[in-house]
């Protein structure tokens, strides 16, 4: 399993969904089902969150958030039930925000699977998060755990605030999330800026085509720590 994190705005899905694409890792995609999406506004190049995610108020996990309170069984059962069966060898990539809260945890109780940070700055991410869509996106479902803005924007500077915190104390390496990165360490690469794959790492250097200047909003700002990997 790959235990994946990163605060609302981090653009912990768009890195997600670019590494489900790789050849180097088998993983499990057969959570990536047409009634798990929602698109987001076409300025932002029509990026989607696809596939399942896990924590209170989604669709698995409700209980995620508290994972350490829980038996490695009935966690995996939970998992399972949103993939479809078929490739139980294959890694699956599970993503809630919440993870952040007992990395130790899944770490000493889970020793043989990854986990991967993703990470922007808070006033970034909740920025991200906010102008996104925030409480108006559909999928996943942000307003039971996440509740009102000002409960938002305190939990997400916390999430980020305890990722770099655990990228710190484990002395992992970061990463920044662009064409190269994916391309060296994954072998995900693309022949055209019209690609499906080409949208989303553009999305996470910050290059829209739909911008007049696509150029100007380049941030390479979100970064990616692997532990295990």
């Amino acid at each position: 399993m790959i235990f994946w994190t990163g605060a609302p705005g981090s653009k912990w899905s768009a890195a997600s969904y670019v590494l489900s694409h790789t050849s180097k890792i088998n993983i499990d995609i057969s959570d990536q089902t047409p009634e798990r999406c929602y698109i987001h506004p076409k300025k932002f190049g029509g990026i989607r969150h696809v596939g399942s995610y896990f924590g209170p108020g989604f669709e698995f996990g409700h209980k995620f958030h508290e994972i350490n309170t829980l038996t490695k069984n009935n966690i995996k059962e939970e998992i399972n039930k949103a993939f479809d069966g078929t490739h139980p060898e294959k890694f699956k990539i599970i993503r809630c925000h919440q993870f952040i809260y007992n990395l130790d945890w899944i770490r000493n109780n889970f020793p043989e699977s990854k986990i991967a940070i993703v990470w922007r700055k808070p006033e970034v991410s909740w920025n991200g998060w906010i102008t996104a869509g925030g409480f108006d996106i559909t999928h996943p479902n942000y307003k039971e755990y996440y509740k009102d803005e000002q409960t938002a924007k305190t939990l997400i500077y916390e999430e980020v605030y305890l990722g770099a915190k655990w990228i710190f104390d484990n002395n992992m390496d970061v990463n920044i999330a662009c064409n190269n990165h994916f391309k060296q360490r994954w072998g995900i690469t693309f022949k055209s800026e019209e690609e499906h794959i080409a949208t989303y790492i553009r999305s996470l250097e910050g290059f829209f085509r739909n911008n007049p200047d696509p150029y100007k909003k380049i941030k390479y700002d979100t970064i990616i720590a692997y532990y295990n990997f």
